[in-house]
């Protein structure tokens, strides 16, 4: 872990306090992460409900049944069309994270 030597006091109004807690709890961090990542010029993004993650492993299993078929499969035609629609399945996946999950890079 990084050596931290500086501390910065903030004021702030009860009410922008409040604001900044309500943010970093719904990114799941502190308001230390929170605001660091906010210097650093990322965007929190709030962490998604349980849904999402029931609708990724809704995705990966899809991929990962169809990399099974595809395994048992003898076609040549067939294994390349399995391994295509697999391949789709998955880099949906890492999309739909990646547009969901990640922090926003801000322009200042």
């Amino acid at each position: 872990m990084r050596k931290r030597e500086f501390r910065v006091p903030v004021y702030l109004t009860f009410d922008e306090k409040e604001d900044l807690h309500r943010k970093a709890q719904a990114a799941c961090m502190d308001h230390n992460q929170f605001i660091r990542m906010l210097i650093m010029g990322y965007a929190p993004r709030p962490a998604p409900d349980d849904r999402f993650y029931q609708v990724m492993d809704l995705i990966r299993e899809m991929g990962d049944r169809l990399e099974r078929i595809e395994t048992r499969a003898r076609d040549p035609e067939m294994i390349a069309l399995l391994e295509t629609e697999a391949e789709k399945w998955h880099m949906l996946q890492s999309a739909v994270e990646r547009n969901f999950l990640t922090p926003e890079r801000m322009d200042l």
